[in-house]
C-alpha cells in the first residue's frame, strides 16, 4: 500500500554518490524511494515503520527499506536522531556480480525482508552500530577517501545483517532473472553514447517492452533512461576533470542531442551545470 500524499523528495546532494545524513529530533511520517537508517544517538523516540510502532532508546537502530512508511516522535527535547538516507544505487552493481544477485537484489526488491528494529541490548547489533557510527563520522568530516570508506561500511552493515539475522522470504515477489540482463547491462556500459530504445533493449532479453521496463527497474533500481543518464554523467564528470575538451564536444560525444539538454541532465545529477563544475575544478 502506498500513500501518495506522504511521499517525500529527500535531498541527496550528489546523485552520483546518493547519500545524506540528517540530525533531527522528530521525523514526520513519510515514505520515499530511498533506504533510511535511523540511529538514536541520545534520548528516546516512538518510531513507526509501516504499521508497527516501537519505542527506541539511545543506541538503537531502525532500518527502513525504500517505500516503507516511517516516522518518529521524540519523548523529550534532548532526543537526537541521526537519519542516514541513501539510494540503493550506492551499493548495487546493477546485476553485474554475485553480490547484487545474492544480496542487494533480494533486499531492495523485497523478496527478502530485513529486520526493521535493532536493539542496543542485542549483542548481534554491536558491530552494526559501530559501522553506522564510522559512516556518520566519515560523512561529516569528508576527508580524502571518505566515499570509499562510507561504501565499505554500508557493505559491512549489509553483510552483518545477512550473517546475524535470518532473512525471511517474501513469496509475493517473483524471482528476478538477473542472468538474462547481464549481457544487456554490459552492452549499455559500452554503448551508452548511442540511442538505445526500450524496444531494442527489450528485444535483447526477449521480453515485451512493458515486462522489460518492470524487470529492468527491479534489477537496477532505475528506468532505462535513468540508467543511461547515470552512465553518461559519470563519463562526463571524468572528461570534465581530466580533459580540456569543450563542453559542447563532450555533450555530443556522450550522445546528448544538444547542449542545453546535457546541461539539464548534468545539473539534475550533480546540482551544478557542467561549466560550473569545471570552474570549481579550476579554482
Amino acid at each position: 500500500m502506498t500513500y501518495p500524499a506522504l511521499r517525500e523528495t529527500t535531498y541527496l546532494p550528489d546523485r552520483t554518490f546518493p547519500i545524506n545524513v540528517f540530525y533531527v529530533t522528530d521525523i514526520a511520517v513519510h515514505w520515499h524511494e530511498h533506504a533510511e537508517w535511523i540511529y538514536v544517538r541520545r534520548g528516546c523516540a516512538r518510531v513507526q515503520v509501516d504499521g508497527t510502532f516501537q519505542e527506541m532508546f539511545a543506541g538503537d537502530l531502525v532500518l527502513v527499506n525504500s517505500k516503507q512508511l516511517h516516522g518518529a516522535v521524540a519523548f523529550d527535547a534532548e532526543t537526537q536522531l541521526v537519519a542516514i538516507v541513501f539510494n540503493e544505487a550506492l551499493v548495487r552493481n546493477s546485476g553485474l556480480d554475485s553480490t547484487d544477485t545474492h544480496y542487494f537484489g533480494p533486499i531492495f526488491s523485497k523478496r527478502l525482508e530485513w529486520p526493521n528494529f535493532l536493539s542496543e541490548g542485542d549483542a548481534r547489533t554491536a558491530d552494526i552500530r559501530q559501522s553506522v557510527g564510522v559512516l556518520v563520522n566519515e560523512f561529516a568530516e569528508q576527508k580524502p577517501g571518505f566515499e570509499l570508506l562510507i561504501k565499505a561500511e554500508l557493505f559491512r552493515v549489509f553483510g552483518l545483517i545477512y550473517r546475524y539475522f535470518p532473512q525471511q522470504s517474501n513469496e509475493a515477489v517473483r524471482s528476478v532473472r538477473h542472468s538474462d540482463f547481464t549481457g544487456l547491462l554490459e552492452f549499455l556500459r559500452e554503448n551508452y553514447h548511442t540511442e538505445i530504445s526500450v524496444h531494442e533493449a527489450a528485444k535483447r532479453v526477449n521480453m515485451s517492452p512493458n515486462h522489460f521496463c518492470r524487470m529492468f527497474k527491479r534489477i537496477t533500481g532505475k528506468t532505462l533512461v535513468e540508467y543511461i543518464h547515470m552512465l553518461r554523467i559519470s563519463q562526463a564528470e571524468q572528461l570534465l576533470r581530466e580533459t580540456d575538451l569543450p563542453i559542447t564536444r563532450i555533450a555530443h560525444d556522450l550522445g546528448f542531442g544538444n547542449l542545453s539538454y546535457f546541461g539539464r541532465v548534468f545539473k539534475a545529477y550533480k546540482q551544478v551545470t557542467p561549466r560550473e563544475f569545471r570552474n570549481r575544478l579550476l579554482g
